[in-house]
């Protein structure tokens, strides 16, 4: 338990870190503006692909329960 403590803790330090780094060292520090811009587009892209699989995710748990929700491509069952 206490090892899973540590790892959560550390985990939450080493996110302000992370933010401070991406910060001083690639956006400030850097002086090539197109470092940032694509960490900024691959991050979005990450984002962008979590959302998505939320979707679905949430989607086929209402889906077991009679909620529908709308399909993101159009193309849902021909029912």
């Amino acid at each position: 338990m206490i090892a899973l403590i540590g790892f959560v803790s550390r985990l939450v330090g080493d996110v302000g870190r992370f933010v401070d780094i991406f910060a001083n060292d690639l956006i400030l520090g850097a002086g090539d503006p197109l470092s940032a811009v694509l960490v900024v587009v691959g991050q979005l892209l990450i984002v962008a692909s979590v959302a998505v699989l939320g979707y679905v995710a949430v989607g086929a748990l209402l889906g077991e329960i009679g909620v529908k929700l709308p399909s993101l491509g159009g193309r849902g069952r021909s029912e």
